[in-house]
């Protein structure tokens, strides 16, 4: 793959032209920098080569060549380069959580894998015999993307069940881990996620964890890349958007969301999504 012509044309607008999945194999140096930020659909990220780290919520990842990243909707998540001047390539699929919801069993979640890294927050799987068979079922689906030809959208059905079974089973048979070094970063974090139509100054924050509001602050820059107003505006985005989508009146949303009034919720409601 990583000499293949036909690498994907990046775009930073992160948005999907299929209803179904899209997968696309990107190389390039020196991309727009996206701000961070979240999807309405799963993400499957796949790390080939260059210099690059990626935050997702209060995780770090400094990523190797093979790493698989597994997103959720809502998961705020960002990239960083390390190093322009190395070239940066990675494949990513993207699933709508209907098209996933119609490829599974009443026996079979196939987007079990992303639930249960969601719930442990374990996002990153490094495993080399794993991501072998994920490089050559990618590749795969990526090539059978570029054609039209006989059997190509039955092709790509199976390889994505089985690309999502593979990691639904690995998943499910990892050992969870604890990393207590995060601990106050995601005591936080759920703390936000638990009162979003509350007041969550940083004063309000620092004083739930027991802990300096410059400390935090520090902390949570660290870890997440971005200060907790920023992370609670974008929280709060998310979560006003999940409502309207499911016909929540718009007098309600902001409430629910913790905005003080309509006016300030319309104008980063615009900001964030046009």
């Amino acid at each position: 793959m990583k000499n293949s012509p036909y690498a994907t044309h990046w775009k930073s607008s992160q948005l999907m032209s299929d209803k179904r999945f899209e997968i696309r194999f990107y190389k390039d140096k020196d991309i727009q920098k996206v701000s961070l930020h979240s999807h309405d659909f799963y993400e499957l990220y796949f790390f080939i080569n260059g210099s690059a780290s990626y935050i997702i919520e209060d995780a770090h990842y400094k990523l190797q060549s093979g790493d698989i990243l597994l997103i959720s909707p809502s998961d705020l998540h960002q990239l960083d380069i390390n190093d322009k001047s190395e070239s940066y390539e990675r494949m990513v699929l993207w699933l709508n959580p209907k098209y996933l919801r119609e490829l599974s069993s009443p026996n079979t979640n196939l987007a079990e894998c992303f639930e249960l890294s969601y719930r442990r927050k374990q996002y990153l799987i490094r495993d080399y015999k794993l991501s072998e068979e994920v490089t050559e079922e990618l590749t795969a689906l990526y090539e059978y993307s570029l054609t039209d030809s006989y059997g190509s959208d039955i092709n790509m059905e199976i390889i994505i069940k089985k690309l999502l079974l593979s990691l639904c089973l690995f998943i499910k048979n990892a050992p969870q881990v604890l990393d207590k070094s995060r601990s106050v970063v995601s005591r936080t974090i759920n703390f936000i996620c638990e009162n979003l139509d509350k007041e969550l100054s940083l004063d309000a924050l620092a004083e739930a964890m027991y802990i300096s509001k410059y400390h935090l602050s520090r902390l949570f820059k660290e870890e997440t890349n971005t200060t907790p107003h920023q992370y609670i505006i974008k929280k709060r985005l998310v979560f006003s958007k999940q409502l309207i989508e499911r016909n929540t009146p718009i007098k309600d949303v902001y409430l629910k969301c913790g905005f003080a009034d309509y006016t300030h919720f319309f104008r980063a409601f615009k900001h964030e999504y046009g």
